[in-house]
């Protein structure tokens, strides 16, 4: 099962650059072991090709140049059992590379963890000023922009750019007009997520600094990530794709939703709310709260972001790629997935 997330030039436009050629890849036999980043590691499991694994990532990273894989981790049952990363210099393993709409999985978590704390309710009305009492837009939930189904119009490979190129990039989502009664379409939007992090906000306090101090103290330093958001000038947190964090980092994000809001012993988001963003919408079976999903494989759920970012649990597996290339990432996570399954 692959996922294609709608390609949006706005985004493409605040995130350059990691792009640059190097040298081919030494051989794997060659490759250094690498720190774990805090991620207890495990023995490479019986029955796995690590040469098929290993030939598929050097032919994923193509030397390093513009199109490629940048890296690579696999988290089984817990423990760290393959991590790489392409030659080319901006993809250290240190480096924090950008979520794109990985974010909007991000921006899930916190709504659960706000739902959790009793400050919020995503089957409410969303109150926002641009939908005064009597507004039909004043029926949104947060459930319904969560789940891509507010029936705001958007045309995601436009309104991205012409968002943020705004000062408020939430304002100007909430401002579109209803081209469908909310809850009865699915509309692939960024802007739908925007509008749900401002709403958090308020929730929270503080505008998007407050979000952000809220996310790092339940959310990022429990998991022990350091996390990187954005945001527009109005101080709203961009959370359609606003994030960046190391491969290492995202990987324990992913462990947080396979162990279905657990991390070592400690409950963090509710066991419910994990369930609940998993469930199919009735507007698309491919999409949960946040979540892509597999309808083929109901234990299989992923966030996406553009260029072949990937948070992949299935099973008793973690897979975080990071790319400029969609179709090497996808063709990748395909192979890697076979593999560990066999």
């Amino acid at each position: 099962m692959g996922w294609r997330v709608p390609v949006c030039l706005g985004v493409l436009l605040v995130f350059v650059g990691g792009c640059t050629a190097a040298p081919p890849p030494p051989s794997p036999a060659e490759t250094p072991a690498l720190p774990s980043g805090g991620w207890p590691v495990g023995e490479w499991p019986d029955g796995v090709d690590r040469a098929e694994v290993d030939k598929a990532v050097d032919d994923a990273f193509a030397a390093g140049g513009p199109l490629r894989v940048r890296a690579i981790v696999v988290v089984r049952q817990g423990k760290l059992v393959y991590q790489r990363y392409s030659p080319n210099p901006a993809d250290a393993q240190d480096a924090q590379m950008p979520s794109y709409s990985v974010a909007k999985s991000i921006t899930s978590a916190a709504a659960g963890l706000l739902v959790r704390d009793g400050k919020f309710d995503v089957r409410a009305p969303v109150r926002a000023p641009e939908w005064p009492q009597g507004d039909p837009r004043a029926a949104i939930t947060a459930d319904h922009l969560l789940r891509m189904s507010s029936g705001l119009r958007w045309n995601e490979d436009t309104d991205i750019g012409a968002a943020t190129s705004g000062r408020d990039a939430a304002a100007f989502s909430a401002r579109q007009p209803l081209a469908t009664p909310p809850g009865t379409t699915f509309l692939y939007s960024t802007g739908s997520t925007f509008i749900v992090a401002r709403a958090l906000q308020d929730a929270v306090g503080g505008g998007g600094a407050g979000l952000r101090d809220y996310l790092e103290r339940e959310l990022f330093d429990p998991l022990g990530m350091a996390v990187t958001l954005s945001f527009d000038d109005a101080g709203n947190w961009l959370g359609g794709y606003g994030a960046a964090a190391t491969p290492l980092d995202y990987a324990k994000f992913g462990e947080l939703y396979r162990l279905g809001g657990e991390w070592r012993g400690t409950r963090i988001l509710p066991a419910d709310w994990v369930e609940y963003s998993r469930e199919p919408s009735t507007t698309s079976e491919q999409y949960g709260a946040g979540w892509w999903l597999d309808p083929d494989s109901p234990q299989t759920f992923a966030a996406i972001g553009f260029d072949g970012q990937q948070v992949v649990v299935e099973h008793d597996l973690v897979v975080v790629i990071t790319a400029t290339d969609p179709e090497r990432s996808e063709t990748l996570r395909e192979k890697v997935v076979t593999e560990f399954a066999r």
